[in-house]
């Protein structure tokens, strides 16, 4: 197959190198630039000031920990939870075993017995810009001092959007992998609307139940749900072509 890979790099192309492997040709096109969070210079201290941490994406983790290490600085020893594998795949490369629900949401969180109660605790949320408030609402309201820790900030590059859709009819593309909503809000902005039955015609891989009723709410088929949000759980998705 020839999968079209939209996620921001690193991780785009390690995601094509792993699909390679496995038997497919993929095209890789950022929709998506990661950079450095506005609060990254006060992590140090908002670190040592919180008794609970929590990351809602791998890219807070990673740009995080890029800023410890420059700085000689490393995480403290604090229970600490990640949203879902791909973000409790990110902590384990910090050597941090991260608590993981098996519902990969903020509801998931909610859900675990080591948040339902965090009277006069302070929770320090690692994330990007902007995002779901539900997580720190309900942890507030019971009981808990809720901070964000913003790690990262999101970039939109311009693109032609014709220019794109005939790039990839081209080469081939038969499916595409949605990682997020936002990436799929900005991938309906950018096909015309001449090329929407060509969108309609790809078999679409997203990371979760979530990202699914999106695809359905923007009238596309039927979305495949891989395992999670990490390279193997879409690499297994899409299935071995060797």
């Amino acid at each position: 197959m020839t999968p079209l890979i939209l996620r921001p790099e690193p991780q785009a192309s390690e995601l094509a190198r792993l699909l390679r492997q496995a038997g497919h040709q993929p095209h890789v096109c950022p929709l998506l630039q990661i950079v450095p969070g506005r609060d990254l210079p006060a992590l140090q201290g908002l670190l040592r000031s919180h008794d609970l941490l929590i990351a809602i994406s791998a890219h807070a983790v990673e740009q995080a920990n890029l800023w410890l290490q420059q700085q000689a600085e490393s995480w403290p020893r604090i229970p600490t939870f990640a949203v879902g594998s791909a973000t409790a795949a990110s902590w384990l490369a910090c050597h941090i075993d991260a608590i993981t629900p098996i519902d990969a949401r903020s509801e998931g969180l909610l859900a675990l017995p080591e948040l339902m109660t965090v009277q006069g605790r302070r929770v320090l949320i690692l994330r990007g810009d902007g995002g779901r408030e539900f997580l720190a609402e309900q942890l507030r309201l019971r009981g808990a001092e809720v901070h964000y820790g913003e790690c990262y900030r999101r970039q939109w590059p311009e693109f032609d959007g014709p220019a794109l859709c005939t790039q990839w009819r081209t080469v081939g593309v038969d499916s595409v992998i949605i990682s997020s909503g936002e990436i799929l809000r900005r991938l309906l902005q950018l096909i015309p609307d001449q090329d929407r039955h060509w969108l309609d015609s790809l078999q679409i891989i997203v990371p979760s139940h979530r990202v699914a009723t999106l695809v359905a709410e923007a009238g596309l088929p039927a979305a495949h749900v891989a395992q999670g949000a990490t390279h193997a759980a879409m690499v297994a998705a899409l299935g071995k072509r060797n």
